[in-house]
């Protein structure tokens, strides 16, 4: 129970958006209004990886020995985690440009007092 908890908690969230960019990717290529073949193999890859993932989860319920198990999961989990990797990566750099406007020598006009209050994240 407690490995298909981790799993889901690790492949629904990244798994839909992942879903949706790599649909809308594969239909603008199929329909010509933007992308490009090399992005819709590239959305491709990461949504064949969390379709691998659900596969190995499939076969983690249906393993018969502990150590079978473990081994599905171990993978599940792996292929699960390198497939969202993108996706939490872009997320974490979105928020924190957005926080870094608003901090000190952010384009926020904070008032900088001293080169110590801007966060080290931002310089």
């Amino acid at each position: 129970m407690v490995l298909a908890t981790i799993f889901c908690s690790l492949a629904v969230l990244p798994a839909i958006p992942a879903t949706l960019i790599a649909g809308a990717t594969i239909m603008s290529v199929l329909t010509g209004t933007g992308a490009t073949s090399n992005q819709a193999l590239q959305v491709s890859a990461v949504l064949a990886a969390f379709i691998a993932g659900l596969v190995a989860f499939v076969m983690m319920r249906r393993s018969v020995s502990a150590r079978m198990t473990w081994l599905w999961a171990g993978l599940a989990i792996m292929l699960v985690v390198a497939a969202s990797a993108p996706y939490v990566w872009v997320a974490s750099q979105v928020f924190t440009q957005e926080w870094c406007e608003y901090q000190p020598g952010g384009r926020g006009n904070a008032d900088i007092r001293s080169l110590d209050e801007i966060p080290a994240v931002c310089s």
